[in-house]
């Protein structure tokens, strides 16, 4: 092929052109989807892989960050009265979570807006996937929950366990709850 040594630079325009068209591309790519094979495995892994991660005020004590996040995710759920915002706190649909929540899912509302709650979690001795949640309210009300790894393969998958409506038989609808789609 005859290439004149006119278009020798136009060609090198080109390629850095697709150069900086690459590099931009990328970045956009990363900028867009910050960890993409976390995003990957967190999918791969199912619905309750990653660990909600909510701000409310509470004293904690002996809770990893995880577990933190999941408390913290709970009872501001609870103080809002929220559906929706509760489902985060537990199991999945998808994995076996509740179908809905009934009105003494949310009995303590009053109580953690009375003030900052202290929390405590206990750690199981002979299960590591398993804890209780000792929650003391401001206005002296004491509750204690149980927690639970939802994904043996994923630490980050904290979820309250005996929160919520669940059904006898898998084919019955639930009676009257305060379920969101």
């Amino acid at each position: 092929m005859n290439v004149d040594a006119g278009s020798r630079p136009r060609m090198r325009g080109w390629g850095v052109f697709a150069a900086v068209a690459v590099a931009a591309g990328v970045l956009l790519v990363r900028w867009l989807v910050p960890d993409p094979w976390l995003t990957i495995q967190d999918f791969a892994q199912g619905p309750d892989a990653a660990a909600p991660s909510c701000s409310w005020p509470v004293h904690l004590e002996k809770a990893n960050p995880d577990q933190a996040g999941l408390i913290r995710c709970y009872l501001r759920a609870i103080a809002h009265h929220s559906t929706s915002e509760l489902r985060t706190a537990v199991r999945a649909r998808d994995d076996d979570g509740p179908t809905g929540f009934s009105a003494a899912d949310f009995a303590h509302t009053q109580d953690v807006n009375s003030g900052t709650a202290t929390v405590t979690v206990v750690d199981n001795d002979v299960d590591s996937a398993d804890a209780t949640v000792v929650i003391r309210y401001a206005d002296g009300v004491r509750q204690e929950l149980d927690i639970h790894l939802a994904n043996p393969s994923s630490p980050d998958s904290w979820r309250f366990w005996e929160v919520g409506t669940y059904p006898s038989d898998p084919n019955d609808q639930p009676g009257v709850s305060l379920s969101t789609p």
